[in-house]
């Protein structure tokens, strides 16, 4: 009778050792996946320079989308595409007003070194894309001076140059190693963008 008691005492005890045991496991499983989870969470939030170089990508593709449509524009097809001008420009500036204020942020610091290159390629890349756009658009004046949307082009280029020199004084900031890079892309597209204007300020 003794010898039962123990054996079905010492079957209890390994009963509730595995208890134990899985229990510390159970723990050990949600303490793994719970850091798993942050550390996604953590992998999921994109960088300072990979949300600049995202802003870059959004815009540039805007400024390609819209060469394209202009592209389009000759004596028949101007009051189908004349419009959509004005209106790509716009969207234009909103993208890039947003990311001036994102640039803006407390959160936002200064880039090191090798994310600043990223950050200046993304630029070079937008720089050549826009500037290929406003050629068309300067290419495309005469026709577009013979409708009703010449006007609020020539508003766009003044509002897209203020938008354009807002964002560049705030990503300078925090691409400080590439200052130099930044402000020959900026100057150089502001001729452009320059040009644009005072084309569109003149009749045809």
């Amino acid at each position: 009778m003794v010898s039962e008691l123990s054996g079905r005492g010492f079957v209890q005890a390994c009963f509730a050792a595995r208890g134990v045991m899985a229990s510390f496991a159970s723990r050990a499983v949600c303490l793994l996946l719970i850091s798993l989870a942050l550390c996604h969470a953590v992998a999921g939030q994109a960088t300072q320079a990979e949300q600049i170089v995202q802003a870059f990508k959004e815009v540039t593709t805007l400024s390609d989308d819209l060469r394209i449509e202009t592209q389009k524009i000759n004596l028949v097809t101007a009051p189908l595409f004349g419009p959509k001008v004005g209106q790509g420009f716009n969207a234009i500036i909103t993208r890039v007003g947003q990311a001036g204020t994102m640039l803006q942020s407390p959160n936002m610091k200064a880039l090191g070194a090798a994310d600043a290159k990223t950050v200046v390629a993304a630029l070079t890349t937008f720089v050549e894309v826009h500037q290929a756009l406003l050629n068309v658009v300067i290419g495309k004046h005469g026709v577009l001076t013979l409708i009703p949307y010449f006007e609020p082009i020539r508003q766009a280029l003044v509002a897209l140059e203020a938008t354009v020199d807002s964002f560049a004084f705030y990503l300078i900031a925090v691409i400080p190693t590439e200052k130099p890079a930044a402000d020959q892309q900026f100057g150089s597209l502001g001729v452009t963008v320059s040009l644009a204007i005072s084309t569109y300020e003149q009749p045809l």
